[in-house]
């Protein structure tokens, strides 16, 4: 008899994350509001459920920056007026510090030289103006000083935190450090688009796609955890293609004529 092929926890998660970002996303496009926020606050919850059904130990820092997480979507879900708004931004910004620790601690070996330091001078340069561009527009928007500041803060973190993984990244191209970088991205563009849909103009398909950014973030802080507690040992360098599309050296030599 043939075996029948089982779906592995991590591709189960997918399909998990899948349909619950299809069912926010329909439920934002109705404006079911209930359904999104829901998704939204079981996110971290599925996540961690999956995590430790496969693995019974979690480093401090991952588990906090999980909780964190939890609690900055908790208060964004449940409205107790202006301050909870002001507490989510809080627990996101200090999630944000957490990840850079994370980062701190893998560049004790980093060497800025050459092309690298220019590539992070480019990275610092262009996510400066972006954001001075983005206060430029919304600035006039904002309803107190207390607001402002949050703004300002969570920008200065998203950019050290962009500026950190992209100095990890080109120093050792590892498929943690993709991920993390990723990850990183997922998390900027989704915080971006939320300021947008809050401060400027609000379409609700810039909602969906930050729904989608802000899971994909979380899914990849969960690779990245699940990841560097079974392969710790594991430094060898890939480029992006080798991260997307596995291949093996079989493969390689295969000729195609076209």
């Amino acid at each position: 008899m043939r075996k029948e092929k089982k779906i592995s926890p991590n591709m189960g998660l997918v399909l998990v994350l899948f349909v619950l970002l299809v069912c926010t996303s329909v439920a934002t496009y109705f404006d079911f509001i209930v359904i999104s926020k829901i998704a939204k606050l079981i996110t971290v919850t599925i996540l961690l459920t999956f995590y430790f059904c496969q693995l019974n130990k979690m480093a401090n820092v991952f588990l906090t920056i999980f909780l964190v997480f939890f609690a900055g979507d908790a208060f964004s879900v449940f409205d107790f007026g202006d301050i909870s708004s002001k507490l989510s931004k809080s627990m996101y910004v200090g999630a944000y510090l957490l990840l850079i620790f994370v980062l701190i601690g893998k560049l004790k070996k980093v060497k800025f030289e050459g092309l690298v330091s220019v590539y992070l001078i480019l990275v610092l340069l262009l996510n400066s103006y972006f954001l001075y561009a983005l206060y430029g527009v919304a600035k006039d928007n904002f309803v107190d000083d207390i607001n402002l500041i949050l703004y300002i803060c969570h920008g200065i973190t998203l950019i050290a935190m962009t500026y950190f993984a992209f100095a990890v990244y080109l120093s050792r191209e590892t498929a943690q450090s993709i991920t993390f970088l990723l990850m990183v991205f997922c998390f900027v563009f989704s915080d971006v688009l939320n300021y947008i849909c809050a401060l400027y103009v609000y379409f609700w398909i810039f909602e969906v796609f930050e729904g989608i950014l802000h899971t994909t973030g979380l899914f990849l802080l969960y690779k990245y955890v699940y990841d560097h507690h079974t392969l710790r040992n594991s430094n060898k360098r890939i480029n992006f293609s080798e991260y997307f599309i596995p291949t093996t050296e079989t493969l390689r030599q295969i000729r195609v004529n076209l």
